[in-house]
């Protein structure tokens, strides 16, 4: 199950939102063949302070029948992922019940609002990269169709910037509308990463100053997002 459908998301212990430790979460999950029974589901939250994204892992069970299931009491709300061999999926543990499906190269994690909230942004990010991807059989195609090197420069170089600029507007979008728990505190820090790792240091984009400026300061003041950026700062 190579090149699964979602992207990667960096999860972090982000706690925005705290509920009673009677509050329980319940994962109830199904299978393809592919993953034989025995094989052990992990659900693992990345440790803050690491600096190699390591993960702990939190709750585990094994795969029976092609089902698994995990419970287990909650304190906060938290983004964690979902192991199972060598493929890892992104969720939000929350207080409630989450059913996930996973079939070919699909993959379903619903039942929760935060959970329904991040999958539907996933799958409208991902039909975006999938064309975005597509870029270079599109020039192929060009040259095949006799088309000259300018004009291919031309209208998939407007095509290009055009799918970056949805993706980019959507993202900023996700985060805006989840200041105030830990999808927006999340993938701001993934855009955070994204942007040190390309230039080789701490640093922001127009895209991540436009998303910090306009955060409430319940965002600003949140630990991860306070240590980056007083780095940037600094």
């Amino acid at each position: 199950m190579k090149n699964r459908f979602y992207i990667v998301v960096i999860s972090s212990l982000v706690v925005l939102a705290c509920v009673s430790c009677a509050d329980k979460y319940v994962i109830e999950g199904t299978t393809s063949q592919y993953f034989q029974d025995g094989t052990v589901a992990y659900i693992k939250q990345f440790e803050v302070g690491s600096q190699n994204y390591d993960f702990k892992a939190i709750d585990s069970c094994e795969v029976l029948h092609g089902k698994f299931d995990m419970t287990g009491a909650l304190d906060s709300v938290m983004m964690v992922r979902l192991y199972m061999g060598t493929d890892n999926f992104p969720m939000v543990l929350e207080p409630g019940k989450v059913t996930i499906s996973i079939a070919d190269n699909i993959v379903k994690i619903e039942g929760t609002e935060l959970n329904e909230r991040l999958y539907a942004f996933l799958t409208q990010r991902d039909s975006l990269k999938i064309m975005y991807d597509d870029l270079p059989k599109r020039e192929s195609k060009m040259y095949l169709d006799g088309y000259t090197q300018q004009e291919i420069i031309q209208e998939l170089g407007a095509e290009e910037l055009r799918l970056q600029n949805e993706v980019d507007r959507l993202e900023t979008r996700f985060v805006k509308d989840n200041y105030d728990n830990v999808l927006g505190v999340t993938w701001f820090l993934r855009l955070c990463y994204e942007a040190r790792d390309y230039y080789g240091f701490v640093t922001t984009t127009p895209q991540i100053d436009e998303i910090y400026m306009q955060a409430p300061d319940s965002f600003k003041k949140n630990k991860l997002v306070l240590t980056y950026m007083s780095q940037v700062n600094n």
